[in-house]
């Protein structure tokens, strides 16, 4: 995935809609929209529940590592995660990420993991779960190929691991999202993940209402203008008493 250059006027860049998550700047005369490198924490409350597998899912096997890898690969390659990265430096990536889980240098690896498999047997999709030094268990890592997507496979897989953390009698499991993953973000709402918001998240979620009731103001476009306003002074009252703005 490229950042986008899109060509405008000073005026037209003042006054269109920004993309939330997003750094949007002004450049030789375009507007420049590049994904902020922002994580959002959610939090699941561990309850067993109903799984229907979409495809056969397994524990992980450590001596597959490299197709593992490959899989992050084909699941990242073009998404918002990596903006502007080369293909090798995301393949590095990938495989140190694999290979930095199965270390343990995020943390211990849970045996509640599961990758998902083909009808040849090839891996289609990951789920990581590792326990961090405070002694959370946390999905580190959930990625599904981009042909075995929006199949339920991810729910499938992560519904999986929920159950064995449920007979173990963990509580609870965290997770991250990257800001401008909609497709990430919807998912973990829809699994029933609850939002952890940090000062950052809250200071850019101000910062967008409250342009964006600006710029609905500068053009004319009252219609919803009040719910917009109340969202900007719900965010804006989040604020630690030492976030400012101009």
């Amino acid at each position: 995935m490229q950042h986008q250059r899109i060509p405008m006027t000073v005026d037209e860049y003042h006054l269109m809609e920004q993309p939330f998550g997003y750094k949007v700047e002004y450049w030789d005369d375009h507007a420049v929209i590049t994904p902020r490198e922002n994580h959002v924490v959610t939090q699941l409350r561990v309850v067993a529940r109903v799984v229907s597998p979409a495809c056969r899912l397994v524990a992980l096997d450590t001596s597959r590592q490299q197709e593992m890898a490959e899989t992050f690969f084909a699941a990242f390659h073009d998404t918002v995660e990596f903006c502007d990265w080369n293909e090798s430096h995301i393949r590095e990536f990938a495989d140190r990420s694999i290979s930095g889980y199965f270390a343990g240098k995020r943390g211990v690896p849970h045996p509640a993991s599961v990758m998902a498999l083909a009808q040849d047997g090839s891996i289609i999709g990951l789920a990581l779960l590792l326990t961090d030094e405070a002694g959370d268990v946390c999905l580190d890592l959930l990625c599904v190929v981009p042909a075995y997507q929006r199949q339920k496979i991810a729910t499938s897989m992560v519904a999986t691991a929920v159950n064995q953390l449920s007979v173990l009698g963990v509580e609870t499991l965290s997770s991250v999202y990257h800001i401008c993953n909609e497709s990430s973000r919807d998912w973990h709402h829809r699994f029933g993940f609850v939002d952890v918001y940090d000062q950052m998240y809250i200071r850019l979620k101000y910062a967008w209402y409250r342009n964006e009731v600006w710029r609905r103001d500068k053009l004319g476009l009252f219609d919803g203008l009040d719910a917009l306003k109340a969202e900007r002074d719900f965010w804006l009252a989040q604020l630690d008493e030492s976030s400012s703005f101009g």
